[in-house]
């Protein structure tokens, strides 16, 4: 053996040898890190079950890992995150109202809050900040900090900017923006009952409140419903690509072309955004100038108010251009505003048609409301509406209606961050807030027996009995818009679109789930009810009816 090859030998060993040890230093180092970091999250969590703390049984290793598949298993797999949830808040009897979850390192330390009193307290009285788990949720969105996540006075400045573009006012101004898009949705939903095929309910209408909340947050029709829109379909498909936390799947989780697609879609929202705002722009700029009747006498959008905000701060010397700093923020909240103000509205249209399809008396009683306010001849609707605005306020049964589908189907719920100096107060037990996201379970908090009477019922009746009737919702107990400083903006917006897609189709159609007919077509044997209900939701951006609500429409009377 030649001493050239020798020593190519022993070189290339020690080479071997040298990345073995390296490869196995670097294993331990990251073992080492990740018991050192399970060591920190589990020890606060071991004070608390030792102080007697509310929770389900803790393991020093495991926290609680193990609570939750019990559970799932009686679930759907696509079921949203917050069913299980509330599941465990039903099997941990000892909860009362709140208990702490330990789910490192799939999820962060958790004290969920099931109770109206504690809900109180946390985003009321003490006003706890938005946490930064938030954050990643929203950045493929809103492309960055917004009116959701931000704090402090960030958080002051822009919710004042926006105040007035969502005023009950401004938006009973809409309604001509509204009834001209509604009415689109209303043929198309004629050419579904023309056609009588199976069709998704909630996909069309995600079009729809697309196109209502784009006219008043851009003072533009998108015109999504029937044709292609590249801002409504950037939005969808960021939606569509959206990954949550409960992810598990690895294919799904660490999909390489997630984060091109989302590029390319926050590339698009954000060009279309800032061709808007230039538009805008130069409007103002040719306009007559800040402050002159003109300008506060004109239909202001969501983007008008980002302009005018703008301009308010130059000093009478406003630049040719938009500065990139201002854009960039702008761009944010308005992205913010699309997502939120069509997303959830989607669904609580969808779930209104299906309780009231569920429940004929209340349907009668809605639509005899209807025929009292705008008369029977059911074609004269949408002009009444446009000539008296203010009749859509007239309608209780139908604010009653929706407020009770928000409470038993709730888009969303809401997370708070804790801080060492806030305890919750609840009967005996105070309860440390410190290192903990405070998740507010809005479907345990608007099911709770021990607050709501008849809690799993649609009783719209609850919402206009007195507050000495037992059926009377407890104080702090419908949180779907959350209430205190940090409630949602666009709720004035919310019911009235809600109630006009009502007042524009009840009386005209049967609209009613096809999920018999959905589940033939696509037969499976896994579990396909949450409590009963085939029309569970699942988490798709907020929370949606499973399968896309299969749905079919027929003309009243057919």
């Amino acid at each position: 053996m030649s001493t050239t090859f020798v020593s190519r030998y022993l070189t290339t060993s020690t080479y071997y040898q040298y990345l073995l040890a390296t490869g196995i230093a670097i294993w331990a180092t990251g073992v080492a890190y990740f018991v050192y970091k399970g060591y920190h999250a589990r020890k606060p969590f071991g004070k608390l079950y030792s102080a007697g703390m509310p929770m389900p049984e803790w393991h020093p290793i495991l926290g609680h890992l193990m609570c939750l598949p019990p559970i799932l298993k009686t679930l759907p797999g696509n079921t949203q995150q917050p069913e299980a949830f509330t599941k465990l808040a039903d099997r941990f009897d000892n909860s009362d109202g709140a208990f702490y979850l330990d789910l490192w390192p799939f999820g962060n330390p958790l004290l969920v809050i099931t109770s109206p009193p504690l809900a109180i307290q946390s985003c009321q009285q003490h006003d706890l900040v938005k946490p930064h788990v938030l954050k990643p949720f929203f950045e493929p969105l809103a492309g960055g900090d917004n009116l959701f996540t931000m704090n402090g006075s960030e958080w002051r400045r822009s919710r004042a900017l926006f105040n007035p573009g969502f005023s009950a006012n401004y938006i009973l101004g809409q309604m001509s923006h509204i009834v001209k898009e509604t009415l689109v949705y209303v043929e198309i939903l004629r050419e579904h009952a023309r056609g009588e095929k199976l069709f998704s309910l909630d996909e069309i209408t995600l079009w729809f409140t697309l196109d209502i909340i784009g006219v008043v947050t851009l003072n533009s029709r998108l015109q999504s419903q029937r044709q292609y829109n590249p801002l409504a379909s950037a939005m969808r498909s960021q939606v569509s690509w959206h990954c949550f936390d409960d992810e598990l799947n690895p294919f799904i989780r660490w999909n390489p072309m997630r984060p091109i697609v989302q590029w390319r879609n926050s590339r698009t929202m954000d060009t279309y955004i800032s061709a808007e705002l230039e538009k805008r722009y130069a409007e103002f700029l040719n306009g007559p100038g800040l402050g002159s009747p003109f300008v506060k006498n004109a239909s202001r959008s969501v983007i008008d108010l980002a302009i005018e905000g703008y301009m308010s701060q130059q000093q009478n010397n406003p630049p040719k251009t938009l500065s990139p700093e201002f854009k960039r923020w702008a761009q944010t909240q308005i992205r913010l505003f699309l997502f939120a103000g069509h997303d959830s509205t989607s669904s609580t249209i969808c779930y209104s048609f299906y309780l009231l399809s569920k429940h004929p008396d209340a349907m009668e009683k809605l639509r005899a409301e209807h025929d009292h306010v705008f008369g029977k001849d059911i074609t004269k609707t949408a002009d009444i509406l446009l000539e008296q605005p203010n009749l859509i306020n007239q309608l209780p049964y139908t604010l009653a209606v929706i407020k009770e589908a928000l409470r038993l189907f709730p888009a969303a719920s809401a997370m708070r961050g804790g801080r060492s100096d806030v305890e919750l107060y609840h009967e005996d037990i105070k309860l440390p807030t410190e290192g903990m996201n405070i998740w507010i379970l809005h479907n345990a908090v608007q099911r709770n027996t021990k607050y709501w009477k008849r809690a799993d019922e649609f009783l719209p009746e609850r919402w206009l009995v007195d507050a000495e009737d037992p059926l009377y919702p407890p104080k702090g107990g419908f949180r779907v818009f959350e209430h205190g400083p940090r409630n949602c903006i666009g709720q004035t917006l919310v019911y009235l679109d809600i109630k006009v897609v009502l007042a524009l189709t009840v009386r005209e159609f049967d609209i009613r789930d096809a999920y018999k007919e959905w589940d033939r077509l696509h037969p499976s044997e896994h579990i396909k009810t949450v409590n009963g209900e085939r029309a569970y939701q699942i988490s798709q951006g907020g929370a949606h009816p499973a399968d896309g609500f299969p749905c079919r429409v027929r003309f009243r009377g057919e």
